[in-house]
């Protein structure tokens, strides 16, 4: 299985199919189960063999997702905020990686999610999209709380993701235009889907078109005409 080298969210060729093997395992042990999205704990009593079995892959998913990120957090950082996060602070940057691993725990706990329904490299890849999506709407939400934190350090970088999508569509990269992306991905209409996915992917995840074209299985043409109606769209329609 090929990961694109330029992928963001790549994890290493081994790692990758070590996790999509589990993640493929954990689907077909949970298919023999009466409730098969139903949250198991360790905790539990009287454990069937099945669910047990579930346990100790799911677990070895999450290690192979947290091993990757303490391995790649530098990097992954610099591609979504840009390469000035380097530059921050030392303390602020550990609340930061604190912050990050927190939000990332709260998915891999949550039943369901898609993260374990991936059974494909291009599954992990959009989960980790969608991941990236509700983790810079969380940091501006937290800003306008007045989060000290975001102010002193995930703001920024945030700002710096920001930079790109602002000369294009001359307006921020704010809380209006994430639910607006998220509207269109939730869209009956593909089109509307496209055009929202492709501004994710462009705008909060920093993939080239010819990547974002492969996700979506259309033309990288049609990727640029759905890049330009989301964003005459979000033009004519400023909040």
């Amino acid at each position: 299985m090929h990961t694109a080298a330029n992928d963001p969210f790549g994890l290493p060729p081994d790692d990758e199919s070590a996790l999509l093997s589990l993640l493929q395992q954990v689907h077909e042990l949970r298919s023999q189960l009466e409730s098969p999205d139903e949250l198991i704990s360790p905790r539990q009593a009287d454990l069937s063999a099945t669910q047990r079995a579930i346990l100790v892959r799911e677990q070895a998913a999450i290690e192979i997702v947290y091993g990757y990120l303490r391995r790649a957090l530098p990097g992954l950082m610099c591609r979504l905020f840009g390469p000035e996060v380097l530059s921050q602070r030392e303390d602020a940057t550990v609340r930061f990686t604190e912050m990050l691993h927190n939000f990332l725990l709260k998915i891999l706990e949550k039943r369901p999610d898609e993260l374990w329904r991936a059974q494909t490299a291009r599954q992990f890849r959009q989960w980790a999209s969608v991941a990236n999506a509700n983790l810079m709407r969380d940091v501006l939400r937290r800003e306008r709380r007045g989060d000290e934190i975001l102010k002193e350090q995930l703001a920024p970088l945030l700002s710096a993701r920001s930079q790109h999508f602002e000369k294009t569509a001359h307006r921020p990269l704010d809380e209006t235009v994430l639910e607006q992306i998220e509207l269109w991905i939730g869209s009956d209409l593909e089109v509307n889907r496209q055009m929202g996915l492709v501004l994710r992917y462009r705008y909060l995840d920093g993939l080239p078109y010819r990547e974002i074209a492969h996700m979506l299985g259309i033309a990288e043409a049609t990727v640029h005409k759905r890049r330009q109606a989301a964003l005459e769209w979000l033009r004519l329609h400023r909040c």
